[in-house]
């Protein structure tokens, strides 16, 4: 079964260190640390599609293994 993901999200923060990354909705995402190299540039405003465990950027199309936590 494939995993649901949605669209339409946006970073509204970043922590310094990208182990964490804060969506529009308020909800609050782990970043693996393996790919914490693909979220040093999502800014503000970033186009997200979030899915059940990872996270898309919708313009540049980088994917982050990601846990939602909030």
């Amino acid at each position: 079964m494939a995993s649901e993901c949605n669209k339409g999200h946006w970073v509204q923060e970043s922590k310094s260190d990208e182990s964490i990354v804060i969506l529009e909705d308020d909800s609050v995402w782990q970043i693996a640390p393996i790919d914490r190299a693909h979220t040093v540039n999502w800014l503000p405003e970033t186009k997200i599609t979030a899915c059940e465990a990872k996270l898309i950027n919708a313009d540049g199309g980088e994917a982050a293994e990601a846990i939602r936590i909030k």
